[in-house]
């Protein structure tokens, strides 16, 4: 290897270290409690059908997918309600310390019950303890990873996106790395086959609550921000608004639109008269009502109507219709969502009767496959870590591949369990006598840790990148709710088709199950490809963000420049049937090397002429534009006064463009 390699190797290294590494004090007692929420994951949440299925005799397969099905389906729902009161009311610090409470409380329900109590007994307390644990799994994401992402904002001086960016970046890496690390702790420790669950249950318990208050003595180092108005509760709002306002028009032009301290920019478009709000939403296109102003009620002001919840802001209704802008391509996980779900019950039901001896002495745990797919989920996310891959159409091929891998792990499975029934079937083998080596569920699990990796840290991805920034906390609970969305499903099809799933996996045809969702997911993934397209192409709310605001900086500049473009606003990009071109300021952000600086514009007599010579041709076609637009065709009057007003401001552009060109060195040679 060339010495050039080596030092681009290193270059690359290093770069990436000092991207992602930031030592942050609070951050440091947070880490433990990460752990042993991961340790918990791996040791008892992750493989708890094994434990009803082996520990109870008398519960049937169905019923013990159900179960595991549902408490994961309530803890994804949880999730989604418990960060919402965490922002409005009680903020995220008591929100952690009180479903980790109730997490340490159902680890030790399942002692309690598993060492004293008779097996009726057991199940009943069992009932109890699966939904404190499902309280506590909901506190992990997003508040503690809200939390623990907030305390990287110390010494963060940089506030705009690109800086939000590195500290989800970095808050990332170090969760990773602590999460990875007590499913390591767990495997070695707690993955002895010999070790009894009631074990498990204390180990799991002690270690949580010792974390529990190694968190608490951090109280003084943390960065707490107080609680605050939820994009969730902005759903609410614009819903409600929406609603209260359903009996009114569309107005004619933007103003009709409470933009309060934004300018109204180019996210909206004028059709027919009537001025909608973008993006475009199917079915949800009413909600732009929710920012529309009330003209019959002007003794209320608009500050007033805000609180009372009966106006929005535009931001606030675009950030609702962004956040619905994902449906369709969510609906696509569907058959996904569905092999998520199989992978935590059936996957591990499948080990039933195996050997587990490698050789004479060395024993595999059942653990040692989550291990095996938490570790290719870790490693995968590591490779995408640059802007390049992180791009849109990388991600668009990083889904798709993930979808990929979803099929070949059920087509894995499925042939497993094909062979595993042939033993026991055709060649009237005793199901404790097969000789079939638990080994054969490397590559399914492998491909789980896959696509996971690919399809499901993409989906969060692409729900980063098509988001306003305040939803972006909301990526993972969002993301497992779609995911968590084929743990409801599944309960009605294990119900349903009962041929097919009997008391025991050995009575069973998984194989027809695991064969019709590798169809179901090839259909989806074809939906995916084209439904895709459209999406990928679009412009992020992230990008519309960082637009207004150099459109709005853009005005800014335009005002010093000259007093007769200070009214001037970017032209919007909408739909008329005058058919003008539509014309944009656009300013160019240029990152100079080694600092964090950015400057707006290439050099500062090309911006000059620019942005006059821009402002001349805009701000006459605006003026001609807008009046056609707000007045209907029959109303339409060509008078002097509005035309010369117009000349007037068209001169007064030109102007102020020959005195900027005869300020700038050489610009008689020009």
């Amino acid at each position: 290897m060339s010495n050039g390699c080596l030092s681009k190797i290193y270059c690359g290294v290093k770069e990436w270290y000092r991207y992602y590494i930031f030592f942050s004090k609070p951050a440091l007692f947070i880490l433990g409690f990460v752990l042993s929420h991961s340790l918990v994951e791996l040791a008892v949440a992750k493989i708890m059908i094994v434990y009803l299925t082996d520990n109870w005799k008398r519960q049937n397969l169905p019923k013990a997918v159900v179960i595991m099905n549902l408490q994961d389906g309530v803890a994804t729902i949880l999730a989604v309600v418990l960060s919402y009161i965490a922002d409005s009311y009680t903020g995220r610090f008591a929100m952690i310390v009180f479903t980790s409470i109730a997490y340490i409380s159902g680890l030790v329900l399942l002692w309690y019950s598993a060492e004293f109590l008779s097996p009726s007994k057991e199940t009943r307390m069992f009932y109890v303890a699966a939904v404190m644990i499902a309280l506590g799994k909901s506190g992990r994401d997003p508040p503690l990873r809200a939390f623990f992402a907030d305390q990287f904002i110390e010494k963060e001086e940089n506030s705009n996106i690109e800086g939000q960016e590195k500290i989800d970046s970095r808050a990332n890496v170090w969760w990773r790395i602590a999460w990875f690390s007590g499913a390591s702790i767990a495997f070695f420790c707690l993955s002895n086959p010999n070790t009894a669950w009631k074990k498990i249950f204390l180990v799991s318990a002690l270690v949580m609550g010792a974390n529990l208050l190694l968190f608490l003595f951090g109280f003084t180092f943390y960065y707490r921000k107080p609680p605050e108005r939820s994009p969730v509760g902005i759903i609410v709002r614009v819903f409600m608004a929406a609603i209260y306002k359903l009996h009114l028009n569309y107005p004619r032009t933007e103003e009709g639109f409470h933009w309060k301290n934004h300018t109204p920019s180019r996210f909206y478009e004028n059709h027919i008269g009537q001025t909608c709000l973008l993006p475009k939403v199917l079915l949800f296109g009413w909600l732009d009502k929710a920012a529309i102003i009330d003209e019959q009620t002007p003794s209320i002001s608009l500050e007033v109507q805000e609180d009372r919840g009966q106006l929005c802001t535009v931001e606030q209704v675009r950030e609702v219709k962004g956040l619905f802008t994902l449906i369709p391509i969510w609906i696509t996980f569907f058959g996904y969502s569905l092999v998520v779900a199989t992978g935590s019950t059936f996957f591990f039901e499948q080990s039933s009767n195996m050997d587990f001896y490698i050789g004479n002495n060395v024993q595999v745990p059942i653990s040692s496959f989550v291990v095996l797919e938490s570790f290719i989920s870790f490693i995968i996310p590591f490779l995408f870590w640059s802007k390049k891959a992180r791009q849109q159409s990388v991600t668009r091929i990083r889904i798709g591949v993930g979808m990929v891998c979803s099929i070949l792990s059920c087509i894995a499975a499925w042939w497993v369990e094909v062979h595993r029934l042939n033993l026991i079937q055709e060649e009237r083998i005793d199901p404790s006598d097969i000789s079939m080596s638990v080994l054969w569920l490397v590559p399914q699990f492998s491909l789980l840790g896959l696509m996971d990796g690919l399809a499901s840290n993409g989906l969060q991805e692409f729900f980063y990148n098509r988001v306003t920034t305040s939803m972006r906390s909301y990526g993972p609970p969002f993301s497992d709710c779609v995911l968590g969305f084929g743990n409801f499903i599944s309960i009605p099809l294990v119900l349903l088709f009962k041929s097919w799933f009997k008391d025991t996996i050995n009575t069973s045809h998984l194989d027809r199950y695991y064969l019709a969702l590798a169809t179901l997911n090839f259909v989806f993934l074809c939906i995916y490809a084209y439904a895709s397209s459209g999406y990928f192409n679009m412009e992020s709310a992230s990008n519309d963000e960082e637009s207004n605001e150099s459109l709005e900086d853009g005005n800014d500049e335009l005002a010093d420049h000259s007093r007769s473009t200070r009214n001037i606003t970017p032209y919007s990009s909408r739909s008329n049937q005058m058919g003008n071109a539509s014309e944009e300021v656009e300013l160019i952000e240029i990152k100079v090397d080694g600092t964090n600086d950015t400057t707006r514009s290439v050099s500062s007599s090309l911006r000059r002429r620019y942005v006059a010579t821009a402002a001349t041709a805009i701000g006459f076609s605006i003026r001609l534009i807008d009046r056609f637009s707000r007045e209907s065709p029959s109303n339409i009057v060509d008078s002097p006064e509005s035309m010369e007003e117009a000349l007037l401001q068209s001169r007064a552009l030109t102007e102020a463009e020959n005195e900027l060109s005869d300020d700038e060195p050489g610009s008689q040679q020009d």
